[in-house]
């Protein structure tokens, strides 16, 4: 997730304003991670990661955006 978060933060952080810290794309997966890790025992089970998917707005919206690219 860190790679692909850096990938991510690769293509489109160089153009941001101000600049992203190095750690962002981290602090970024570590923040999602502990968001989805609903009972705190440090593993993010298949359904933890739906349910926050499925129920989290920002990650909706972030998915459907992608829904007449294809």
């Amino acid at each position: 997730m860190t790679d692909i978060m850096h990938s991510i933060y690769n293509m489109m952080g160089k153009s941001t304003y101000p600049s992203m810290r190095d750690s962002a794309p981290k602090e970024h997966v570590d923040s999602f991670f502990q968001k989805m890790d609903k009972n705190k025992d440090g593993v993010v089970t298949i359904e933890e990661f739906l349910t926050t998917c499925q129920k989290d707005e920002n990650i909706m919206h972030s998915m459907h955006l992608f829904d007449h690219v294809i």
